[in-house]
């Protein structure tokens, strides 16, 4: 057998993969990245390029309808989505060839095929063996098909399923907790489908602030999305029409028909990496690593999907994670603050978070003093109509130290930014107070709010 040996093999090309073969490059080292489908991984070719292409379409759809208050009488919009999916598929191809543009650029060499780990120090892919001094583990998460009954009914998909189809549905319903399903929700509605979302949970993005929840909350319903909180399907059946689901929601049950059933539930794809030939369990909902990134294998790092449960399922975790991960293999000491990783939910208006939410502070024995600044009080919020926007912080009270910042506004996720920033310099209520926004933007209720925490606010009744 042919064996091969690298300083590091980058097991999976998607958005952890592609930055952590290439930084280990840059570093010098001898590396491989192994991919047994399409470059990019789920987020570029299944996941945030293809659902953030619909979702710009979907946005210059809700521009044209704001355009009416402005005094503009637009006719009826003619929609033609194949001509949008055209446009979607071709922007991918090019984003692939340049994956591999600069992996080339870069001396990764690129094996296809399907690569699990063989013994400390050996990964084989497809009959051949590759000998490493460091791996890093980048295969994703999968789909996992739900557990209602009729949950194999054909029209009950996935997201992939979905993107494949030739048309969108006339009438959906949408199944799960994932901030992604909000996103495609609104999408949907201003493409002219019938939409319902339904969660277990006891409303939309369970995890965040009340402040968020209630008013995006607000926008969805307002818009036309019919949501469904302590949801469970009790079956789906196939009938003439489409799909009949029968749900309970409180108490009560309810009968819909609808086109399509679209669930998101992923897991860390943990089967058949190998992980048994250097003691590690299989068996968890996601792979465990310590701050650098490291699993309880030595010289094997893990990011992405595989390490986190699908409520940090973010591409921009995964390459930050890479680029981290690469940088321990070659030598060096860098660690992942979980902390600096948004949470963020492409509707319009956005949700972005960053670092701890009110209850997670208080749990963890801060003293809390919180700021709020509504973007109805924002000249640039008044100007597009932001009347649920806002900016909230939460920050320790003594020192004034940004404990976390959670924003509903429109381009919130590049706001967010900026507060991730903040609080990696350690920057204080003071600092962001005095900080100078251009005006009129929505990032100056960043400072507002911060000078709302300090009672000192300027702009606020």
């Amino acid at each position: 057998m042919n064996q091969e040996a690298y300083d590091v093999v980058v097991l999976g090309g998607g958005a952890g993969g592609v930055p952590a073969a290439i930084r280990a490059a840059q570093l010098g080292g001898r590396v491989a990245l192994i991919e047994c489908k399409d470059l990019g991984g789920a987020c570029m070719n299944k996941g945030c390029v293809p659902f953030g292409h619909l979702r710009v379409a979907a946005d210059i759809l809700g521009a044209l309808s704001f355009g009416k208050e402005f005094g503009f009488d637009i006719p009826e919009i003619s929609k033609n989505y194949n001509m949008l999916r055209k446009r979607q598929n071709e922007m991918i191809s090019f984003m692939r060839e340049g994956v591999k543009g600069l992996l080339g650029k870069n001396k990764v060499k690129v094996i296809r095929g399907v690569g699990k780990l063989a013994g400390q120090g050996k990964m084989e892919v497809g009959g051949e063996s590759l000998l490493f001094r460091k791996a890093i583990l980048a295969a994703g998460a999968r789909w996992t098909r739900p557990d209602f009954p009729g949950a194999d009914r054909e029209g009950v998909i996935n997201t992939d399923d979905f993107l494949e189809a030739d048309k969108l549905p006339g009438r959906v319903l949408l199944f799960g907790r994932s901030p992604w399903l909000l996103g495609l929700a609104q999408s949907l509605i201003r493409f002219g489908s019938q939409v319902t979302l339904a969660t277990r949970e006891e409303g939309i993005l369970p995890d965040e602030n009340k402040t968020v929840r209630t008013r995006l909350d607000k926008v969805l319903k307002r818009q036309g999305i019919e949501i469904l909180t302590h949801a469970e399907i009790l079956g789906v059946e196939k009938t003439r029409g489409g799909l009949q689901c029968t749900l309970t929601t409180k108490g009560s049950e309810e009968r819909i028909s609808v086109d399509r059933v679209v669930t998101l539930e992923r897991r860390a794809s943990l089967k058949d990496l190998g992980l048994g030939s250097v003691g590690i369990d299989e068996s968890g909902d996601c792979l465990r690593t310590n701050e650098k990134l490291e699993t309880a294998a030595a010289g094997i790092y893990a990011i992405g999907d595989l390490s986190a449960p699908e409520t940090s399922h973010y591409s921009h975790r995964a390459s930050t994670g890479g680029v981290i991960a690469a940088e321990n293999a070659m030598g060096l000491e860098r660690i992942l603050d979980p902390r600096s990783v948004v949470r963020v939910t492409f509707t319009q208006p956005q949700v972005a978070c960053v670092g701890m939410t009110t209850k997670e502070a208080k749990r963890a024995g801060h003293d809390l003093v919180v700021g709020a600044a509504p973007l109805s009080m924002n000249p640039l919020g008044m100007i597009l109509s932001q009347t649920e926007g806002i900016v909230e912080i939460v920050s320790e009270k003594r020192y004034g130290e940004i404990l976390g910042v959670h924003i509903v506004a429109d381009n919130a996720s590049e706001m967010a930014g900026q507060a991730t920033l903040a609080m990696q310099m350690e920057m204080t209520l003071e600092d962001l107070a005095r900080a100078t926004f251009p005006h009129p933007t929505l990032s100056e209720s960043l400072a507002e709010a911060a000078r709302d925490a300090l009672g000192q606010a300027i702009y606020l009744p």
